[in-house]
């Protein structure tokens, strides 16, 4: 059982090849029963008489003497006390077994909860929407609750549609619009690069729907890598999940971590909004950047579980309930179902769900791959001023994410970029 087990969690490399899930760990073993010792009298009861009826009943000679004797009295007690032995050494085995079961889950448990308290550090952030760019000002106005969904028509054309839209990126522009976006998402990241060794590993996770531009992955990794004179790994997964897998991957050196998400709609639906979301992170404590917020690993739930989810999102952050103080949402079931402020209650979180909890959607409208990156940097933004936070976003209809975002402690183990 345990070998199969491992072999879930590890790969031949001996790396991590999937997420952490604690319910996958098996039970404790059963209680072992010591046997009844009011039982096995009985037996010895039972077996002197059998001994004796069936051997006064069949002796055929003398009865007397020590063979006699023993045929009648002694060879049962034998039979029942080699019986009772054989028992007695399989309920030893059996107690061997599950203290040597419970013990290597309790290692298991503390192993797969340690590897999902890993956690990254957000050295750079930053958003572009139809406001404008920057956290700050998408910040207040989430707060605030002033939407940017206005009548407008579609870059595809046809009839108004309430949506917001980022400037630029019109017809036959739109690879010369991306161009200057990541120009100018470059001399922001530029300068934390430099800040780290060259040797240091660099990954990108783009992960775009950008109307007019299919391969917008490829351009953005050859854009950005010739910008930041970085060689960046880009990596064959997005979403939430790259994250997931990237802290388990890359956890035995330092590693950047560039993260890459936009929307750009050519026909949008009622409510649906365009936003590009950017994200550094690094893997290690970085002296140069004391202030930089802890990403902790998402967890992966169903509006059903959603209050499993949150306990094991708290559980990554090794964070108490009470002490988060605010929630960024984007999702549709988020914002209209009751499981998320069910799962709050269930959970003990106590800030307040009219000030505290934000409705990104409400500002911005649904952004698609974008969403779960917007309430991230919205979230770390927050964090550095005003305490743990925690983001909720619906990736799609059965999907629904959760990670917190807290400040730096600098504990744990190999933290330090070195």
């Amino acid at each position: 059982m345990w070998l199969q087990i491992n072999q879930l969690i590890c790969g031949c490399d001996g790396g991590i090849t999937m997420p952490v899930y604690l319910d996958a760990i098996p039970d404790v073993a059963p209680k072992i029963e010591r046997p009844d010792t009011r039982r096995w009298l009985y037996l010895l009861a039972v077996a002197l008489v059998t001994g004796n009826v069936l051997t006064f009943w069949q002796w055929t000679g003398n009865r007397e003497g020590f063979t006699f004797w023993f045929t009648a009295l002694g060879l049962p007690f034998c039979i029942w006390g080699l019986v009772f032995s054989f028992r007695r050494f399989g309920y030893k085995c059996d107690q061997v077994w599950a203290a040597s079961w419970d013990r290597e889950r309790m290692l298991l448990i503390e192993e797969e909860t340690a590897r999902g308290q890993r956690s990254a550090r957000i050295l750079a952030s930053g958003v572009n929407t139809q406001p404008g760019n920057g956290s700050a000002k998408l910040l207040s106005a989430v707060k605030s609750a002033a939407s940017q969904l206005s009548m407008q028509v579609p870059r595809a054309g046809g009839l108004p549609v309430r949506h917001s839209r980022l400037p630029g990126f019109k017809d036959m522009q739109q690879r010369q619009d991306l161009d200057a976006v990541l120009k100018s998402i470059a001399s922001q990241v530029s300068p934390v690069l430099e800040s780290i060794p060259a040797g240091v590993p660099s990954r990108l996770m783009v992960d775009c729907d950008i109307a007019g531009i299919p391969d917008a992955p490829e351009q953005i990794s050859r854009v950005l890598s010739s910008l930041t004179d970085r060689r960046l790994r880009l990596l064959n997964i997005g979403g939430l999940a790259a994250l997931d897998l990237w802290l388990d991957e890359a956890w035995s050196q330092p590693t950047v971590l560039i993260i890459l998400s936009a929307v750009v709609r050519a026909e949008p639906l009622e409510d649906e909004g365009e936003a590009i979301a950017w994200l550094l992170l690094l893997n290690r404590h970085h002296a140069a950047f004391p202030d930089a917020v802890k990403l902790h690993r998402p967890e992966k739930g169903h509006a059903d579980t959603l209050s499993q989810t949150l306990n094991r999102a708290l559980l990554w952050c090794r964070k108490p309930p009470e002490d988060m103080k605010a929630a960024w949402t984007t999702g549709k079931d988020v914002a209209q179902g009751g499981e998320w402020i069910s799962a709050c209650e269930a959970n003990g979180i106590t800030f307040s769900m009219t000030e505290d909890n934000h409705d990104v959607d409400q500002t911005t409208g649904y952004t698609g791959q974008a969403a779960p990156w917007l309430g991230i940097a919205l979230a770390a933004a927050a964090a550095q001023h005003s305490g743990p936070q925690v983001v909720v976003a619906q990736t799609s209809p059965d999907d629904i994410w959760i990670v917190g975002i807290t400040a730096d402690n600098k504990t744990g183990k190999n933290r330090d970029l070195s």
